[in-house]
């Protein structure tokens, strides 16, 4: 069977790039002919273009980017194609009505639409009539790629604890959140460090975020860290944090689970489908309530480590890379029958 994948974006280390490059690696290891065209980066050429004539089937990452894209180009989609929702697609775009009906055409279109969580299925059966079918609940799952090669001399930093809060510069990811707590537990912990890993995606977020690192040297920002040297990040994390407003369901924190990390996330519906509160981590509503629970991570050794030792458990049942995949290629197939 032959895909065409188009993904938003697939050389810049943002979330769908991370999506699109495990589901492209898990098909290619089952043997399928898969070509990628990251559509928000790369200008469609004549080679592209064969190879959406010879496919059999069109996987779209992105239901608002793709739209839009689609929109711009005239791109006409003459293969059957499902859609795999972006986080902001169900949390942000279908609650504004332009951008509501500017995805329902693809969307109606689609033989299926792939989304991470019940939450979203809810939201968009919700939002759209006689969609319910067509929608499936496929789980993001983990996918590490080798270390060799890698030298980690120039990305860990020592400390004692290491928060680590992966996370682009952007509005809805809040990454300011937690600062006054992160402040807090610095003048109690004299020796924690404060990592920030992602891309700079708001200027204005980037220039506050300056200003607190010329003022603290214990907060660290490491700029459009590579996929794979985010394991090595991991690694030397005592907790990784998500503060997002809102989230699809984050792969950074599925692959700090997987990595042994201690979790801790803001509350919201993208991070309690993962995150069972006090068994495999810990969400929080505010600032306080993160002070208090991380002082537990802290202090109670045995504990955080049973959480952690749940959160691989739970990681290696509900969210095994070869289920994932099996899912999409069972969409596949039944796109062509």
């Amino acid at each position: 069977m032959k895909i065409l994948l188009l993904t938003p974006y697939f050389k810049q280390n943002r979330g769908n790039s991370t999506t699109a490059k495990r589901i492209f690696s898990g098909l290619e290891q089952k043997g399928l002919d898969v070509t990628v065209f990251a559509y928000d980066e790369d200008r469609w050429n004549d080679e592209i273009q064969r190879e959406a004539d010879s496919c059999d089937v069109i996987h779209i990452i992105h239901f608002y980017r793709f739209s839009k894209w689609a929109k711009k180009t005239n791109f006409q989609l003459n293969k059957p194609f499902i859609l795999t929702n972006g986080g902001t697609d169900v949390n942000l775009h279908l609650f504004n009505q332009r951008d509501k009906f500017e995805m329902e055409h693809i969307l109606q279109r689609a033989r299926a639409i792939t989304v991470f969580t019940n939450d979203a299925k809810e939201k968009i059966c919700s939002a759209y009539s006689n969609m319910n079918s067509k929608v499936k609940v496929v789980k993001q799952s983990v996918w590490l790629p080798s270390l060799m090669g890698i030298d980690s001399a120039d990305i860990i930093k020592a400390g004692n604890p290491v928060f680590l809060l992966p996370s682009g510069l952007r509005e809805v990811k809040d990454v300011f959140f937690l600062m006054e707590e992160m402040i807090l537990l610095k003048k109690k912990y004299p020796n924690l460090q404060f990592l920030i890993a992602g891309m700079v995606l708001d200027e204005n977020i980037y220039e506050t975020l300056q200003q607190y690192l010329s003022q603290y040297k214990w907060i660290h920002f490491f700029e459009n860290v590579p996929f794979e040297k985010m394991i090595l990040l991991y690694r030397c994390a005592h907790v990784v944090l998500n503060t997002s407003i809102s989230e699809g369901q984050s792969s950074a924190l599925l692959e700090a689970m997987d990595m042994g990390c201690m979790i801790l996330a803001r509350d919201n519906p993208g991070n309690a489908s993962i995150i069972q509160d006090g068994i495999n981590g810990y969400l929080f509503k505010d600032g306080n309530e993160f002070l208090k629970k991380v002082e537990g991570v802290l202090n109670d050794k045995d504990r955080t480590e049973k959480i952690i030792q749940n959160a691989k458990s739970y990681i290696e049942a509900q969210h095994r890379f070869e289920d994932e995949i099996d899912k999409f290629i069972k969409l596949y197939e039944d796109c062509v029958q």
